[in-house]
């Protein structure tokens, strides 16, 4: 007599994912709900979602959806906003300012070659630094970020990001103005290492309260005291020589 065929094992419920305050360390704008574990709240989006299934992975696909970021960049705008009147204008003017910026440089590069324009470099008019002061706070207060944005942290990030620079200039030859012979990746990083030093710089400004602007200006006011040209063209000496 044949023996009755095994049955296969029932399978186990997938076990539900529950919510973890540990989550919100990551994705500032979340939030539970209360009474229910099984859902998360988007504060930016102003609804709950379930995150029953895949725990963290709903909460990492939620932010990666169309909505949730168009939510982020409204929000950033108004903080941005609450914190300088000309901030929302900056923010909405900054991509259109970098795509000309980036335009005009393609076509000084395509006419003169890398590095060998012709004409007198010059910074955008905008943004100011006080536009990039009040976006990258807005930046920072939406990510939950205010805690590690401090002034020890932010000085040694600033030093972090100055070694980043130094890379990228090791174990070349002397480097003409205007980098020629670089190609539009080393220009790319270079611009963009370079711009993680000032923005750096600037929050540190902010968090230690220094007009940033305002101090620079005099600081070149007393270097002219201190160097007076008629003293010291040409000369790379320091200052206290020539008292």
């Amino acid at each position: 007599m044949a023996s009755p065929a095994a049955q296969p094992p029932t399978k186990k419920g997938r076990r539900m994912q529950k919510y973890r305050e540990e989550w919100e360390k990551e994705f500032g704008w979340l939030c539970k709900v209360e009474g229910n574990a099984l859902k998360a709240r988007c504060s930016a989006c102003n609804r709950d979602f379930s995150i029953s299934h895949g725990g963290v992975c709903d909460v990492k696909q939620h932010a990666a959806g169309g909505g949730h970021m168009r939510s982020i960049r409204m929000q950033h705008q108004k903080r941005a906003a609450a914190v300088s009147p000309e901030a929302e204008q900056a923010l909405c003017s900054s991509v259109s300012l970098l795509e000309i910026k980036v335009e005009k440089t393609d076509e000084v590069m395509a006419e003169d070659g890398p590095g060998n324009s012709t004409k007198m470099f010059q910074f955008s008019a905008e943004p100011t630094l006080e536009h990039i002061r009040s976006l990258h706070s807005a930046f920072s207060t939406e990510r939950g970020w205010g805690k590690y944005h401090q002034p020890r942290n932010l000085l040694l990030a600033l030093v972090g990001e100055v070694g980043e620079v130094a890379e990228l200039f090791q174990w070349r030859t002397e480097v003409p103005e205007g980098l020629p012979g670089w190609t539009a990746s080393e220009r790319e990083a270079l611009s963009d290492e370079l711009s993680d030093v000032l923005i750096y710089l600037v929050a540190l400004a902010d968090k230690c309260h220094v007009d940033l602007p305002s101090a620079a200006l005099r600081k070149i006011q007393k270097n002219h005291l201190k160097y007076p040209a008629e003293k010291v063209y040409g000369s790379s000496k320091k200052y206290t020589e020539y008292q």
